[in-house]
């Protein structure tokens, strides 16, 4: 907690006092006090009520990370990335508002190892693996759009979300990895007795191919087909290295919000999502199946005037189960499914309190505290093997938006975490598993029974062109993480672009 000094920066800023008023556009589109019931957003006939001026806005930036050692080792130890992107919200008349983004990013990663796919956290364990990994190139393509209005006393809204990846590595294992990954979402909500009553409904489609191939005369490497804290599909590792993943699922959420944006809100979230990964090369054989439940909520009390305050709780509960099916032997290249058993469970339960406090005048700055618990529990069934962590977290932070003459304005942001480790489980029998992917475990759990400082900054300066709703920008934002096992992470963000 020591290390909280870091906010020294904003919490001075706060106190800085000019002739002139800061930009109302760049207050309402930047101030932290939007990330306030940020889920009610997702619903997009809500989110058509989320801003009163319109605002877009076109960048170039470039995204730096370097750890000392992986913190995990599937994710790598950091990435040079570069990305343009546009984003607008506009209102087209009274009653009816249009938003989209368009996203391209491209670069390298570093230092991955036992993981050659995309999405790692989302799919595993079932995952592709080998112990050489390496830097991966990355492309990624996004779009976004979405359409809300009004009619009396209704509130409507629609939105899509597209996205597609592209990772690849040019040495052996040659992995190759496309996603593709839609979404729509349709909401509605009801204007009664001050509060806004929501609901909406997400459908998600998913897909994924692999392959990883070797061009070298020294041959090849096995490519594990892992399935959960170390396990192997043994029959299937080796020279299964073409997979694709197909699945997705649907969302449903319920929504409280104040018209004025002062009084209570809540947002409650249900979710079902499955991942199945199958051979393409063994005639499209399916190996395992993922499946991904979540229960989500919020609830609070937000008061905007002179003086802003705020205070919610969020709670969730993620359930991840996988199966596994059991393989007869090939008849005509045909492999018939003898069984189904579910072989891998993963609990995670997080719970913090928050509260935010600040003012709204011809400055804008407001503090932040949160607090909570993480318990995070996977196990295995045959043979038995277990893994785990709870840990407490605070989080403190601040944001000054400050005018500088009358057409520029400083943003500055500060935060500091302190995440501390409380228990841990770690039951692997080290006689049944792999040496290599032993060392992996090993190496993994280290990062995730530690305790963790991290520290974060950010300034942003805005200038409105004269006569003209044309601003530039430029940001920077670092940050490093320190871990109790002498691990480090640091990373940093400069963004330039146009406001209009």
């Amino acid at each position: 907690m020591k290390h909280f000094n870091a906010l020294t920066l904003a919490l001075l800023l706060s106190t800085t006092t000019s002739a002139a008023e800061v930009d109302s556009t760049l207050v309402e589109h930047l101030s932290a006090w939007q990330q306030v019931n940020t889920e009610a957003q997702i619903n997009p006939a809500l989110n058509g009520k989320t801003f009163r001026t319109d605002f877009s806005q076109l960048s170039l930036q470039a995204d730096f990370q370097r750890q000392k050692a992986a913190f995990t080792l599937q994710e790598g130890t950091g990435h040079t990335l570069y990305s343009i992107d546009a984003t607008t919200y506009l209102h087209l008349n009274n009653v009816t508002t249009v938003w989209g983004k368009a996203l391209y990013h491209t670069g390298t990663a570093r230092g991955i190892r036992f993981n050659s796919i995309a999405d790692y956290s989302l799919l595993e364990p079932y995952i592709l693996a080998d112990t050489d990994g390496g830097k991966t190139k990355r492309e990624r393509y996004e779009f976004q759009g979405g359409y809300a209005t009004q009619l009396n006393r209704w509130l409507l809204g629609a939105e899509m979300l597209f996205r597609a990846d592209h990772e690849y590595r040019t040495f052996d294992p040659r992995m190759r990895a496309i996603v593709t990954d839609l979404t729509l979402r349709g909401g509605a909500a009801y204007q009664w007795r001050g509060y806004r009553w929501g609901a909406a409904a997400e459908l998600n489609i998913y897909k994924q191919t692999d392959d990883v191939t070797f061009m070298r005369e020294e041959g090849v490497i096995a490519e594990y087909q892992l399935t959960g804290l170390g396990a192997t599909y043994a029959r299937f590792s080796g020279e299964v290295s073409r997979l694709y993943y197909k699945g997705g699922g649907a969302r449903f959420l319920l929504n409280l919000q104040p018209e004025s944006g002062n009084g209570f809100f809540a947002n409650l979230s249900m979710s079902e999502h499955s991942y199945e990964r199958i051979a393409a090369s063994l005639n499209s054989l399916p190996l395992t199946k993922l499946y991904r439940d979540q229960w989500k909520t919020t609830f609070g009390y937000r008061q905007h005037k002179n003086t802003d305050w705020a205070l919610w709780i969020d709670a969730s509960l993620t359930r991840r189960m996988g199966d596994e099916n059991i393989v007869g032997s090939s008849l005509s290249n045909n492999y018939p499914i003898l069984a189904r058993l579910t072989m891998y469970r993963n609990t995670i339960s997080d719970a913090s309190l928050s509260a935010m406090y600040g003012h709204s005048a011809k400055q804008d700055w407001h503090v932040g505290i949160t607090t909570g618990y993480l318990d995070n529990n996977e196990k295995y069934r045959d043979p038995k093997r277990e893994m785990g962590f709870s840990r407490l977290y605070a989080r403190l932070w601040g944001q000054n938006l400050t005018p500088i003459g009358r057409r520029t304005t400083l943003s500055a942001k500060a935060s500091a975490d302190y995440l501390k480790n409380l228990d841990s489980t770690f039951q692997i029998p080290v006689t049944e598993t792999e040496p290599a992917l032993m060392a992996m475990l090993t190496h993994n759990y280290k990062y995730l029974r530690a305790d963790y400082t991290c520290l974060d900054a950010q300034m942003r300066i805005d200038h409105r062109l004269k006569q003209s709703r044309l601003g530039l920008f430029c940001q920077l934002s670092a940050g490093t993480i320190l871990t109790s096992e002498s691990g480090t992470d640091t990373h940093a963000n400069l963004t330039l672009g146009l406001t209009f």
